[in-house]
């Protein structure tokens, strides 16, 4: 029956009037158990990129292999996350979460017991479904166990857990692979594991959406689209005008240009396209990028810069991050206390944008800087603006979420996500390479080298960053020394581009929510009402 509390097929697509709802009980953990769910998935990357290094020498992975390696997860998970929503909606959130923490640590021990490279991918591909799909579900799930007026105090909860948990886990993980490459992927199928025999317990059961199309046309020009996207963005640090990058990219476009246009006209649709004319929900979106791409470029150059300039380890520089971390967590459930208390998810994410906007343009001037102390403030400043404003990110897709297709729509959450981080990451790398190579060559020119011989220079300047080999000759030296100078100014532009992007997209999203943030659809058709266990 419609209404009913529970994973039955029930009349959500009827135009009939639904029974009385039964009162859903919801546990009190079962916020930050989402926050547990969510880093699953979060922490997976992070451990397969550690663990990348031992995995690329014991399948003896050539250097494009690696890359697609290092790539594969998000791209399984941009792929096919949305459609996991659709599933989610059909055969209940929870049973779809089950299977997808199956899916996910089925993954995990494919990799682990990969004795070639062909299997490696398919592995990882593998987890990518599975933990992409477990975060849309528990992303998803946040409307239904928490009441509309408590959304955005939960949502800060939610990401501060997500954060919590997966330094942790990536902790964990990255101990193991210390050890041994594949004993890293032991960590996600137990975690798993745990999940799913807690996912009954601490999770009520949801109705189930009946009678829409699946829409296959559109799921498949969708997936394909956006892998063409992500795959060009890859290829932005080998070349930015090369057939490899640009086919993908092209045709990635043209797919979901095409998406657009085919989820518009047919009338058995799965995503709602008008939301894309929607103010609130590009508002959204543009809060997005403030989280996803200043986090891509904050942790990554970041890393690299005290790597290749500070000449710290790589052990440190997980260290260095912690204040870029912990003031994340911090201001995830500040903000979330604040905003359920009345503040305008408008306000929180202009505060969120300014202050990461802040915290680059500071890392900027500070690039220079020879200690953690030196970075920290701006660190901090970073670290706290993209959280905050990942708050109103998600509480507002989820407000304007209709019931009739909130998986989907609530996954598209990790699609855009994916998609924003992708393109921090390329783009901030293909700026400091080419930054950092042009002034080495502007130097080595002053100085007088000769222009046949400044190839040798840059190839000794690749070897070092590559694989740490020291150079040998005069000109390989004066070549890193140079290379060290331009990257520090390759740096300082790129996190000043980067402050102002974050703060174009912010004030968009300003405008875009000056008339009101909207009405907020109900989780369910039914309107099931929520009551909390006593803690």
């Amino acid at each position: 029956m419609s209404g009913q509390s529970g994973d039955q097929s029930g009349g959500t697509s009827g135009g009939t009037s639904a029974p009385a709802a039964k009162v859903m009980k919801v546990s009190a953990l079962a916020v930050p158990f989402l926050g547990f769910l969510g880093a699953i998935q979060g922490s997976a990357p992070n451990i397969a990129s550690t663990a990348l290094v031992g995995a690329s020498k014991s399948l003896d992975m050539a250097g494009s292999t690696q890359a697609l390696a290092a790539s594969m997860q998000t791209l399984a998970i941009a792929a096919t996350v949305i459609t996991a929503g659709l599933v989610a909606d059909r055969i209940g959130r929870r049973n779809l979460l089950l299977v997808a923490l199956v899916v996910g640590a089925v993954g995990n021990l494919i990799v682990l017991a990969s004795p070639a490279v062909g299997v490696y991918l398919l592995g990882q591909a593998v987890v990518g479904v599975g933990l992409g799909a477990t975060y849309g579900a528990a992303f998803g799930f946040m409307k239904s166990v928490v009441k509309p007026e408590k959304l955005a105090g939960a949502m800060g909860l939610f990401t501060a857990a997500v954060m919590v948990f997966t330094l942790v886990l990536t902790f964990v993980g990255g101990t193991l692979a210390s050890a041994n490459w594949r004993t890293a992927y032991l960590l996600i199928p137990v975690m798993c594991a745990v999940a799913f025999v807690l996912t009954p317990l601490l999770l009520p059961r949801l109705p189930r959406v009946t009678g829409g199309s699946f829409d296959v046309v559109g799921q498949i020009v969708l997936g394909l689209g956006i892998v063409g996207v992500l795959y060009g963005f890859s290829q932005f640090a080998t070349s930015l005008t090369s057939p490899r990058t640009l086919v993908p990219l092209v045709a990635g476009v043209v797919l979901l240009v095409a998406f657009v246009v085919w989820e518009g006209r047919y009338a058995g649709a799965f995503f709602p396209v008008a939301l894309l004319r929607s103010p609130v929900f590009l508002g959204a979106l543009c809060f997005g990028f403030v989280y996803n791409f200043g986090t891509a470029v904050s942790f990554l150059q970041l890393t690299n810069l005290w790597q290749y300039v500070n000449g710290i380890t790589t052990s440190k520089a997980a260290i260095w991050q912690l204040p870029l971390l912990l003031s994340g967590i911090v201001a995830g459930v500040v903000t979330g206390r604040v905003m359920g208390r009345g503040l305008r998810n408008r306000t929180a994410g202009l505060v969120g944008g300014v202050t990461a906007a802040a915290g680059f343009v500071y890392l900027a001037i500070a690039n220079g800087a020879t200690s953690l102390v030196g970075f920290a403030p701006g660190m901090v400043l970073v670290g706290a603006g993209v959280v905050i404003a990942a708050v109103p990110f998600g509480n507002l897709i989820l407000r304007e979420a209709p019931a009739r297709y909130l998986g989907p729509v609530s996954s598209s959450r990790t699609m855009f996500g994916q998609v924003f981080y992708t393109l921090g990451f390329a783009l901030s790398t293909v700026a400091i390479d080419r930054l950092t190579r042009g002034g080495v060559v502007e130097r080595l020119t002053a100085a007088g080298v000769p222009a046949n011989q400044l190839g040798t220079g840059i190839d000794a300047v690749t070897a070092y960053a590559g694989q740490g080999t020291q150079p040998t000759t005069s000109l390989g030296k004066q070549a890193l020394a140079d290379a060290i100078t331009s990257y520090g100014d390759a740096f300082r532009t790129t996190f000043l581009v980067a402050a102002a992007a974050i703060l174009v997209l912010t004030l968009l999203a300003t405008l875009l929510l000056r008339g009101g943030e909207g009405e907020p659809q109900p989780a369910h058709e039914d309107g099931a009402p929520l009551e909390h266990e006593p803690a």
